[in-house]
């Protein structure tokens, strides 16, 4: 067991979008020398029963005119302090003149300072993290991220659960992993939108779909350094096991189709679905994955090819009305 440091900023920055540049708000590392907010956020990566302090920090040069916080969904005995403060206390609910204003501890629109959050990471999985103030708002302009807490042993060769997501014996043994953040993304919300600005949500209308942040074909790019830097696409070689960790940051509900090719689902939002002799897990040919819901789902390739994995919403496969494009990604399978 271990503590595991990370410390974020928020910042408004710019994606592109079937080639048009759209604005968004995107957590950063707050001392990098040159910081860039990025979609999804920075991968936060722990090992079970270490504890995360995750610091959300507002820096003399980079103030916000929005309230922040972070919120862990999945976790448990979440604490907080506002730095310097030295003790910690339950994260709790705030709320001002009988209103809720924040689901967590946060910090005041435009306030320098930083806040604090710590837990035990208890269980292995994959998470969301995100904002918790307004956020119908800001996970919509791009306030979330992944962390994910491996079992121990999971780097050590020879150890019962190596290269396992949830342990031994739970069905979760890979090769390969992917991580797949599902969203959506209301170009003319984010262009509408300035920090400290109402913005009326029943006018919601997404018109981009987004894996990782990017569209298709660019979904399937390599990583790189820009504000959506992490690529979705999959290379395998036949008869590897590819672990695909799907979470759904947005507000639709998505089903994926695997092509040709049939999954296992061995976990549900970070449960795992076979502990020792009771097994739970199921085959599908395609799997809906709710807002805020994480699938975990095992591939196993039976002959070579490109395996498509792609939204069964015809709509949500475009970009700018032109096929293909949106929420789409492939699984590359060599001899």
């Amino acid at each position: 067991m271990g503590t595991v440091f990370s410390s974020l900023q928020v910042a408004p920055g710019f994606i592109t979008l079937a080639g048009k540049s759209i604005s968004f708000w995107g957590y950063t590392y707050a001392y990098h020398p040159r910081p860039r907010p990025q979609l999804p956020g920075p991968i936060i990566q722990a090992t079970a029963g270490d504890f995360l302090r995750i610091t959300l920090v507002v820096r003399p040069n980079a103030p916000f005119a929005e309230d922040l916080s972070i919120i862990f969904p999945g976790q448990e005995g979440v604490e907080v302090r506002h730095v310097p403060a030295p003790q910690f206390r339950p994260a709790q609910p705030q709320y001002a003149n009988g209103k809720m204003v924040s689901l967590t501890d946060y910090l005041a629109a435009g306030k320098i300072g930083a806040i604090e959050y710590r837990f035990r990471a208890l269980r292995p999985g994959a998470y969301l993290y995100e904002s918790g103030t307004n956020s119908a708002k800001q996970v919509q302009m791009g306030l979330y991220g992944v962390i994910v807490v491996r079992p121990v042993g999971y780097h050590q060769p020879g150890h019962p659960n190596f290269r396992t997501a949830y342990g031994q014996n739970t069905a979760s043994r890979h090769d390969i992993e992917k991580i797949l953040v599902l969203g959506e993304i209301d170009s003319a919300m984010h262009k509408s939108v300035v920090p400290g600005a109402e913005y009326n949500l029943l006018d919601f209308r997404p018109d981009h779909w987004v894996i990782n942040g990017r569209t298709f074909p660019a979904s399937i790019a390599p990583d790189d350094n820009s504000s959506q830097p992490y690529g979705s696409a999959i290379r395998c070689r036949l008869g590897q096991r590819v672990l695909l960790r799907i979470l759904n940051a947005g507000f639709q509900a998505h089903t994926l189709a695997l092509g040709a090719l049939t999954g296992r689902v061995i976990a549900e939002d970070a449960y795992p679905l076979k502990i020792g002799s009771s097994d739970a897990t199921y085959e599908k040919t395609a799997v809906t994955v709710g807002p805020g819901q994480s699938l975990d789902l095992l591939v196993t390739p039976p002959y070579p090819g490109e395996f498509y994995i792609y939204d069964r919403e015809y709509r949500h496969l475009v970009n700018d009305n032109q096929f293909p494009g949106g929420m789409m990604t492939k699984i590359t399978v060599t001899p």
